[in-house]
């Protein structure tokens, strides 16, 4: 059984539909994805939900309406079952029930294809109550070195998998960077970020190229936010035009005061709980989540909370607090079981009128197919 069975009509009916599909595929080691999700379906739908993102802005202002909910999901990683299991526990998205995934849909998991065809498909049911914010993962650079690229590759070998591959980076460069929900919470995969404003004497090309790092470091604000850029294929840094959706998409929360660069990634930046604070008061908002860390980024940072049960509550001050939270279990998929993490994942409910009020709702993995068929991804010195 093919999608193109049940015709090119996205509703709720058609995603349940090929998301059945998709997960039947998933265990025939012998069952090949172009055989049951045609590139021209594939294609059709990439372009179909660019064209919605394309219009949304740079910050995504949400309402939640009465009686209404919305769930934050953090990193899935081509978990696809998980994500499955995720949807079952907090519902099917609806006018009622909204979604906002925080990034990070692919690469380090064997089913990123799945993933993000699940998420775009709900999305284009549902663009007003289903959004996707992006991560440090839709971009072009962590695709080729995170398995993305080579995940296109082998389930879309007979067909012209290059060209899918750049109809999924137009998707990423169309998504927007983060979110506020209700003017209280603030929505974002890395976190805070810095004034790109040139220091003084920089001028003409020498300002427009001012490189990360270049004087001293002040926070940003959401005005200058919502009037930037979502930062192109590959936000880097290398532009001053691309400084702010590079650290949205990078930076990290830590308990020392103030801005630094971030050394240990190389890009982005950490703020502190003073950093938190000065954000939620100067923008009157009540909370921040963001996404970024899994388990296994929180081993080697011992000054931070664990990850291991799916979130933490990194900061709290006066004005409010700030939270991670992260949505794939049993993180990273392609470790030996014995270097695995072993973690709970997790997923945020905020519901109206009181959006700052989270509640974290864990969650388990649940079997997953076996991996031998997609071992390739997996390069131990990139991980």
């Amino acid at each position: 059984m093919t999608i193109e069975e049940y015709g090119d009509e996205v509703t709720p009916e058609w995603v349940e539909r090929m998301v059945e599909v998709l997960e039947k595929a998933s265990w025939r080691q012998d069952c090949s994805l172009e055989s049951v999700f045609p590139m021209r379906t594939l294609s059709k739908l990439l372009k179909d939900c660019q064209r919605v993102l394309h219009k949304e802005p740079t910050v995504v202002d949400i309402e939640v309406p009465e009686d209404g909910r919305i769930n934050i999901v953090g990193d899935t990683h081509g978990q696809f079952h998980d994500v499955l299991t995720l949807i079952a526990s907090a519902g099917r998205p609806s006018e009622k029930n909204l979604y906002l995934f925080n990034g990070d849909f692919v690469d380090r998991g064997a089913w990123g294809v799945e993933v993000l065809t699940t998420l775009l498909s709900w999305k284009l049911c549902y663009p007003d109550s289903v959004f996707l914010t992006r991560g440090n993962h839709e971009s072009s650079s962590c695709t080729q070195a995170y398995g993305f690229y080579k995940e296109l590759s082998l389930k879309y070998p007979d067909s012209n998998w290059e060209r899918l591959y750049q109809l999924c980076k137009g998707v990423f460069a169309s998504l927007p960077l983060c979110a506020v929900i209700e003017d209280k919470v603030y929505v974002a995969h890395g976190g805070l970020f810095r004034d790109p404003s040139p220091g003084k004497g920089a001028k003409g090309h020498k300002a427009k190229r001012r490189k990360a790092g270049k004087g001293k470091l002040k926070l940003g604000s959401l005005g200058q936010l919502r009037s930037a850029s979502k930062g192109g294929f590959d936000p880097d840094n290398t532009v001053a035009s691309q400084l702010i959706s590079t650290d949205v998409l990078w930076s990290d929360p830590q308990l020392c005061k103030g801005l630094a660069l971030n050394e240990n990634r190389g890009i982005g930046l950490l703020f502190g709980p003073d950093m938190t604070e000065e954000f939620l008061r100067e923008n009157k908002l009540k909370m921040i989540i963001r996404s970024h860390e899994g388990p296994d980024a929180r081993m080697y940072r011992e000054d931070m909370k664990t990850l291991t049960g799916g979130y933490s509550v990194d900061h709290e001050g006066e004005s409010g607090k700030l939270v991670t939270i992260f949505s794939a279990p049993d993180y990273p998929q392609f470790a030996e079981p014995d270097e695995r993490t072993h973690n709970l994942a997790a997923y945020i409910v905020l519901r109206h009128p009181d959006v700052a009020s989270p509640e974290f709702k864990q969650f388990s993995a649940k079997p997953r197919p076996h991996l031998s068929a997609f071992s390739a991804f997996y390069e131990e010195d990139e991980w």
